[in-house]
């Protein structure tokens, strides 16, 4: 991919991230003050150092408001004192700025770009921007929820906290499922899952053939006019590569641009016919490549749906 088209992506999920972020931040809160006097039967002073309410809670606030609204609340809300907040508000922003880029490029890949795109090899550019996002969200996470949580009991007793190891639990799948496809399957995309086999009707797709590349001990194989010849034998193709040229790949054009003749194949054998319009069998890297990207892309909505009911639902 040329550096242009790099640039073009990044300001495209740039753009898509930062819209979706305005949209977000920009959606007024409610404050509904009243309504939970009524479930506690609480006066106001009990959570709000004012009598009116609203404004500063105080620590049996912070830890009803910790529990998602249940009373009598759960304990083991911490208390921060201004230094923390203000170091906790940094983090905030750090872990909100990597989320949107994270889930932005996502949103961009799938609805703009679309997942065939990376089906041959994952783009370095977007691999390195998706690993530093996610490592990034995942060390604030940690940060922010030690800085509010003090029990673990918080966790799952209230539906807070129940609410955010759901979302804990979805960050591990998709990280997990992000590492798999980096470590194992990008890998076998890059390289079409290379295994040098001829098929049995010994009709090559352009993924087969680009398997026969002739490195690391493959045989190399070249398509010419819907044929295919095996250069293995010619010591100008050691490890696949004879002037610029790559083995694995319909070289039709290039040898009528060449000092020699098709003559020159005579003496090869001819392996089988290649077709280029035929669509390549998907292999298990493609089928697990294509089952996470959408399984990924279903979660991010699973972990905003969280997002908002844990902000406005609870």
């Amino acid at each position: 991919m040329k550096l242009t088209d790099h640039i073009k992506h990044f300001h495209g999920q740039f753009v898509f991230s930062l819209i979706l972020l305005q949209t977000i931040l920009y959606c007024s809160s409610a404050l509904a003050t009243p309504e939970y006097s009524d479930r506690t039967e609480q006066g106001c002073l009990t959570c709000h150092f004012s009598e009116e309410g609203g404004g500063k809670l105080t620590i049996k606030g912070l830890e009803f408001a910790a529990s998602g609204y249940t009373w009598p609340p759960i304990g083991g809300y911490r208390v921060l004192g201004p230094i923390r907040k203000t170091t906790r508000l940094i983090i905030g922003l750090l872990h909100i700025v990597a989320s949107f880029i994270w889930f932005g490029t996502i949103l961009y890949v799938h609805i703009m770009l679309r997942p065939g795109y990376a089906e041959r090899g994952l783009p370095k550019g977007e691999v390195m921007l998706g690993l530093i996002s996610m490592f990034t969200v995942g060390v604030t996470g940690i940060l922010l929820t030690i800085s509010r949580v003090k029990s673990l009991e918080v966790l799952y007793m209230s539906p807070w906290g129940q609410w955010l190891s759901v979302k804990i639990i979805l960050y591990v799948i998709m990280i997990s499922s992000a590492l798999f496809t980096v470590i194992f399957v990008g890998p076998k995309l890059k390289k079409g899952e290379v295994r040098a086999r001829i098929p049995e009707d010994k009709i090559f797709d352009t993924l087969t053939l680009m398997a026969f590349d002739g490195k690391e001990g493959r045989p190399a194989f070249i398509a010419f006019k819907k044929k295919v010849y095996d250069v293995s034998p010619l010591k100008l193709w050691n490890n696949g590569i004879h002037m610029k040229h790559q083995a694995g790949k319909d070289l039709t054009d290039a040898i009528t641009k060449a000092p020699h003749g098709e003559e020159k194949l005579e003496s090869l054998h001819v392996i089988g016919t290649y077709d280029a319009e035929l669509k390549p069998s998907k292999t298990f890297a493609r089928k697990a490549f294509y089952v996470i990207a959408y399984m990924n892309l279903f979660i991010v909505f699973v972990v905003l749906f969280v997002l908002a009911f844990w902000r406005w639902g609870l």
